[in-house]
Order: C-alpha cells, then structure tokens, then sequence
C-alpha cells in the first residue's frame, strides 16, 4: 500500500469513528440504551426476586415436561390394570 491509499484509509476510519460517536451521543441522549430489556424479575437488582423468579421458571417448565409422562404412564397403568 502507498501513502496516500494508507491516509484515504485512515482518514475514512477517523470519520466512521466520528459518525459512532456521534451515534452513541445521540441515543444516550435519548435514553434509549436499557429500554430494549424486557421486564421481568429475572434482571431484578434484588437477590431474592430473582432466585424465587428463576424457582418459578423451574417448577412451570419441570410440571410441563413431566405432566405428559405421568399422564402416559396413568393410562398405561389402567389399561394393564384391566386386563
């Protein structure tokens, strides 16, 4: 690379860096920087709220893995208790 193509490149990345700032400005200004995170407990600043939140996710997700299963082997069970 020459000279000059060394200093277009450099020159180009000194103006992207200064649009990014720019950018970056703009939207704390704005505030916008946190609003994307949804609202839940599991982000909670309190221990508590969330290992109470993360149980919770734990008992409705073991119930709907294992809710099936059980129902299958109760209908197993009564069709072998008839015979």
């Amino acid at each position: 690379m020459t000279n000059e193509e060394i200093s277009n490149a450099l020159e180009k990345a000194m103006q992207d860096i200064e649009g990014l700032k720019s950018e970056i400005n703009e939207l704390k200004s704005k505030g916008d920087l946190g609003s994307h995170l949804p609202r839940t407990n599991l982000l909670s600043d309190n221990f508590l709220t969330r290992a109470f939140t993360v149980l919770g996710h734990y008992i409705v997700a073991s119930l709907i893995i294992v809710l099936p299963i059980y129902l299958l082997i109760f209908i197993i069970a009564m069709l072998a208790s008839q015979y």
